[in-house]
């Protein structure tokens, strides 16, 4: 009689996997970081990999979705509360992530940021789903630019879309100075020109 699998602890361990990736795809990188690692520092067996993703760029896609999951839900968190303006939204999701940074040492920068640098010309399967969350992102923030008032950022003469690219590009550009200062000040530089009220 053939074995059941316990689902329960094949998602725990699969989903163990992926946050393990996920630590040591951004502190280090896709191409540094061995199936051999992951599974050393996630605790689990050598050889049972394949039985939870069927390559390491399926490994890679489920740890890009994930990082994308958890930063749409924290910003569409912010932007469900009633309590705070268009522009307090905004400018709290940016200042969290600060936060985050700061926690870290200002030494990390942002997984979808890092892989496209990385392998974006090399793997389409990877540029296009980072290319597609990203979008995902941009479009969210358009959204909440629907709603600003009196030009608030300084982007009135560009359309909700156009501004939003304009900001998470600025966005990205400020976090990956960071990385390569291993410093806030291009941060605060962004906050200080988009969000200085």
């Amino acid at each position: 009689m053939a074995r059941t699998r316990d689902e329960q602890k094949f998602n725990q361990c699969r989903n163990s996997l992926i946050d393990v990736g996920q630590e040591l795809f951004i502190t280090s990188s896709f191409n540094s970081v061995g199936l051999n690692d992951i599974l050393k520092h996630a605790g689990i067996p050598k050889g049972s990999f394949y039985h939870y993703f069927e390559s390491k760029e399926d490994f890679a896609l489920q740890v890009v979705e994930q990082y994308h999951k958890a930063n749409h839900a924290a910003l569409e968190a912010l932007l469900q509360d009633e309590s705070l303006t268009a522009y307090q939204q905004l400018k709290a999701f940016f200042q969290n992530t600060i936060d985050h940074f700061g926690d870290v040492g200002y030494c990390q920068g942002c997984l979808m940021a890092n892989l496209s640098q990385e392998i974006a010309d090399v793997n389409e399967n990877m540029r296009s789903k980072i290319s597609k969350f990203s979008t995902e992102m941009v479009d969210k923030v358009s959204e909440c630019l629907l709603r600003l008032e009196n030009n608030e950022l300084n982007l009135g003469h560009l359309r909700p879309c156009e501004a939003a690219q304009v900001l998470m590009n600025s966005w990205m550009g400020a976090i990956m100075k960071m990385k390569l200062e291993k410093s806030r000040e291009p941060l605060d530089v962004f906050m200080k020109f988009f969000f200085s009220r």
